[in-house]
């Protein structure tokens, strides 16, 4: 390797860097030795992990046959991240933070056309574990990243020995269920048709397969299809999958999107008839939907989807009831954000306590706090000479988020008039509760209630995965009597919250990395504020909670 070779390297790296993870190198340092060199490269610290993978990648490509080189990851130090950014002086007046507005505006609703802008792996190691050869229903509230997750599989899916395709039942959902199971077949179809150079074009499986694929989009063509004909498919389907794939040698995946569009009694026959078409081949489903909304197995007649034995569950919902490391996930996400339009750090834009507010304000959904993060921004330069997001920003971005929750209520139930409407009114009814009658914005429902009134539970859960009411901590421990266990729940920042905090209220809040529990200006309930700053005293905290019995909700259960 030449001295002038050797030079070149580094112009190298930062553009191999920069192309294959977005990642900003700061500095890199050459360190010649006797039989190697190595490339000290300095990145910010949240893009460690990906740019070590990257360096370890890139080693074979700097070393040549007279001498090895290494590429060697590290932290920048503070000063050469300051050094190395424009400053932004004006805060949230600067033009990177309009711009930051706009990309997550833009980019907070992944697609199959439009992918996550840097996907954050989380700490359950989803990813890994949706590519498995095993059908998985993979649910999580709206904008958990549920999307998100299906669109990174699949373009972590090897080309040359597996084949995949993409149904998002949302552009199906006004389809009678017989049709949207034939549309999702013409998509897997496709994807089968499309791979047949692998095989002569003359050979049998080859020519079954575009019959077939001929004869489904004859029938989707008619206006109407009788159930009988469209059985009568599967296992002809399922004869055809399962000899490509063995002939072939190719792996199955089945993306379907947005599951809950489908009419709830109609889901477990739907997923029955898929499961139906690739029943013993190595074929796989990816269902993402709303648990609370999605129905993917009924016991007479056995139909659909069994958990443990058919299918496994991915749950991809961040909580409150781990906030600290919420708020650290979260934070990440919206960093990636911010350094694509050239903000290396959030302290440029927002008040450390404006960031802990926003974990509360989203309820830790990914893209919540995203889209209340750049309205937060918004209402921050319509201050005068305001730099900085602060807490009443965001409390007001919260509140304007109200209306937009309820109108995505009515289009996530559009498949079911009287379900929205119910769920509606649950929400009238648990607000009313938290914020006329006792004054608090979080509640406690007993075990016991949950397990005897599961339908009316069912009506709770609705607000949950709708992100009207947030989960805090899934067992509390009831001081009173001993073995009965509590769950605790937040209403939505959303529901008391404007260009401030409701008044007369006990609220829960987040700040330096704790619950606690205060008292807004002139409210009525007793008790002092109080920390959490330790898991014993959040649950003294919750035990003082008011119980909100299930009986309220008992006229909205279905006769």
């Amino acid at each position: 390797m030449t001295a002038q070779s050797i030079s070149d390297v580094p112009s190298f790296i930062r553009r191999e860097f920069r192309d294959r993870g977005n990642i900003k190198v700061l500095d890199v340092e050459i360190r010649p030795y006797p039989d190697e060199i190595n490339y000290i490269v300095f990145v910010e610290a949240s893009d460690l992990p990906s740019a070590a993978q990257i360096g370890n990648d890139l080693d074979s490509e700097i070393t040549t046959s007279e001498v090895r080189a290494f590429i060697i990851v590290r932290k920048a130090p503070p000063e050469l991240v300051d050094k190395s950014s424009d400053p932004i002086v004006n805060g949230v007046q600067d033009e990177r933070a309009s711009e930051l507005t706009r990309l997550t505006s833009a980019r907070s609703r992944v697609s199959e056309a439009q992918p996550s802008l840097s996907y954050i792996r989380d700490a359950h190691i989803n990813l890994a574990a949706i590519t498995t050869p095993r059908h998985h229903l993979i649910f999580g509230r709206r904008g958990a990243g549920k999307t998100a997750l299906l669109v990174e599989a699949r373009s972590t899916l090897p080309d040359d020995s597996v084949i995949s395709c993409w149904v998002n039942v949302q552009t199906l959902r006004n389809e009678e269920p017989n049709r949207v199971f034939l549309h999702m077949i013409e998509e897997v179809l496709t994807a089968v048709v499309s791979r047949q150079q692998q095989v002569r074009a003359q050979s049998s499986i080859s020519v079954a397969a575009v019959k077939l694929y001929e004869r489904v989009g004859q029938m989707l063509a008619l206006p109407e299809n009788e159930e009988s004909s469209v059985v009568r498919l599967i296992p002809e389907i399922q004869r055809t999958i399962k000899r490509f794939l063995s002939i072939n040698g190719l792996r199955l995946f089945i993306f379907v999107d947005d599951f809950y569009y489908i009419t709830r009694g109609q889901q477990p026959k739907l997923l029955d008839m898929l499961h139906g078409c690739i029943r013993d081949c190595d074929a796989w489903l990816k269902i993402a939907s709303i648990r609370h909304l999605t129905r993917w197995y009924q016991s007479s007649p056995p139909l659909g989807l069994q958990t443990m034995h058919d299918a496994d569950l991915l749950d991809l919902d961040v909580t409150l009831q781990d906030p600290e490391w919420a708020k650290k996930f979260l934070e990440n996400i919206l960093l990636q954000y911010a350094k694509h339009v050239g903000v290396p750090a959030l302290s440029r834009l927002f008040h450390a306590a404006a960031l802990d507010r926003l974990v509360l304000a989203s309820g830790a959904v990914p893209r919540d706090y995203l889209i209340l993060a750049g309205s937060s921004i918004e209402k921050a330069k319509r201050r005068p000479n305001a730099k900085l997001v602060g807490v009443q920003d965001v409390n007001q971005a919260a509140g304007d988020a109200a209306q937009v929750k309820v109108q995505e209520l009515e289009e996530d139930m559009a498949s079911n008039v009287q379900s929205a409407a119910r769920t509606l009114e649950a929400l009238r009814i648990v607000r009313s509760f938290c914020l006329d009658e006792t004054s608090h914005t979080y509640f406690l429902i007993s075990y016991r209630e949950k397990e005897e009134f599961a339908d009316r539970y069912n009506v709770l859960t609705d607000l949950l995965d709708l992100r009207l009411i947030h989960l805090v901590d899934g067992g509390v421990s009831d001081a009173h009597a001993a073995g009965h266990r509590l769950e605790a729940f937040m209403l939505d920042l959303s529901q008391f919250s404007g260009s401030r905090l409701k008044q007369g209220i006990r609220v829960l809040d987040f700040a330096n990395g704790r619950m606690l529990s205060r008292k807004t200006k002139g409210a009525k309930v007793g008790g002092s504020d109080k920390s959490g700053d330790t898991p014993l005293k959040l649950i003294a905290i919750l035990r003082t909670a008011p119980k909100f019995g299930l009986e309220r909700l008992a006229h909205l259960v279905q006769k």
